[in-house]
């Protein structure tokens, strides 16, 4: 996993709303996963960290520790991809991923796919947790890929027509 501590100024968020514990589980979950020391602070205190490319991100919905909380992974939208593929991409994989896990994709505004995972309230295990993150770096990844293959093949289908 390749980690960077810089953060999309679009989707800046405020200090992390995880208690101590949720904290501590959340930065053991990114040293499981390979991340550095500055990464894993940056993820502790502001609740995201970019990795391989997708910004990960994690929020208390409730003020209690034992409440619910909940895992996204922001994908951006490749740029030889069009809104309307992007968007049947999303729809596709949407389909696919729920059967698989509690999960879904959504889109936000800018266009980039944003893929919400809620976690189990007593989820104190880091390894569970890493898990989650993998599958869910795993999932972003080939969804863009496979989004990628698409438009390429339709672009020279075009240009063979």
């Amino acid at each position: 996993m390749t980690t960077t501590t810089e953060s999309r100024e679009a989707l800046q968020s405020p200090q992390s709303n995880l208690s101590t514990a949720r904290r501590a589980c959340v930065e053991a979950a990114l040293r499981l996963m390979g991340a550095d020391d500055a990464s894993v602070q940056a993820f502790g205190e502001q609740g995201m960290v970019m990795a391989d490319g997708i910004l990960l991100g994690i929020a208390s919905l409730s003020d209690r520790d034992d409440g619910r909380w909940i895992a996204t992974a922001v994908v951006r939208r490749p740029e030889e991809v069009s809104e309307a593929r992007w968007a049947e991409a999303l729809l596709l994989a949407n389909g696919q991923a729920i059967l698989l896990a509690d999960w879904a994709f959504s889109l936000e505004e800018r266009g980039d796919g944003v893929l919400m995972m809620p976690l189990e309230p007593d989820l104190k295990d880091p390894r569970m947790l890493s898990a989650n993150f993998d599958g869910m770096l795993s999932l972003c990844l080939a969804v863009a890929a496979g989004a990628q293959v698409v438009a390429l093949a339709a672009n020279s289908q075009e240009e063979s027509a």
